[in-house]
């Protein structure tokens, strides 16, 4: 089986949130930016000229991953 995950570094943090497909990992990831702000009293839109730099990485379960790509061989 495999999931996504969407991944967004910033100055201050790394967000990062997971879904069964691309798109539902990186929606997940935009309402949690928006929480963030609401969070921390920042503007909602804070992020906006960031989104380019999101990026998503496919996730097969069970697998070992080092630095967001598979060993080779770990999945058996």
């Amino acid at each position: 089986m495999k999931i996504y995950k969407a991944i967004f570094d910033s100055r201050n943090f790394s967000f990062e949130a997971y879904g069964e497909t691309e798109t539902l990992a990186i929606e997940h990831l935009k309402r949690g930016l928006n929480n963030h702000a609401k969070q921390y009293g920042i503007e909602r839109n804070w992020w906006h000229d960031y989104a380019g730099d999101i990026y998503t990485v496919e996730i097969t379960l069970g697998a070992c991953y080092r630095d967001n790509a598979p060993i080779l061989g770990a999945t058996e």
